[in-house]
């Protein structure tokens, strides 16, 4: 397994968790579940903890893929840049939600602002994430973004 394989292996978690942990801590709120709410901080917590290695291998993945064929440094360069904003706020989002479960296990009467704020930090990630995901679609799978005339075009140059 090289840096480019673990940079995508890795990074597809808090894509997916992120959201997952946002949609629970949104219900826990609703429903004034404290149990639900501890799954859906814990949720967030571990997202930001494999958001950090996935960073940081992002470097290493753009070494070995930079030099390749059909791959554009303005590419990578927009999807680094999305990543960087997206990082930030997970690791916001993290951060707050470990000291939620903190206040929550202390009963600390700051808690229920600090499980909204995680509520809205999360959303946040949720949206950068997906964005910076979809960037760094572009730099191997450009197909997945072209749009349909430009498929029917190129489908008509190869008939004629």
């Amino acid at each position: 397994m090289n840096a480019a394989h673990l940079h995508i292996t890795l990074v597809h978690i808090p894509i997916v968790v992120v959201p997952l942990g946002f949609v629970l801590l949104l219900l826990a709120i609703l429903r004034k579940n404290g149990s639900l709410s501890r799954v859906a901080l814990s949720l967030l917590v571990a997202a930001t903890l494999t958001a950090v290695p996935a960073f940081l291998l992002g470097e290493g993945a753009e070494e070995i893929v930079e030099d390749q064929p059909g791959v554009s440094e303005h590419v990578i360069e927009e999807h680094e840049e999305a990543a960087d904003i997206a990082f930030w706020c997970t690791v916001a989002t993290g951060v707050v939600s470990l000291a939620s479960l903190v206040a929550l296990r202390l009963q600390a009467p700051w808690q229920p602002a600090a499980e909204k704020l995680s509520l809205v930090l999360a959303l946040a990630a949720s949206c950068t994430l997906g964005f910076a995901a979809q960037q760094g679609g572009k730099i191997r799978h450009p197909e997945a973004f072209s749009s349909a005339s430009q498929a029917e075009s190129d489908d008509n140059d190869e008939t004629h």
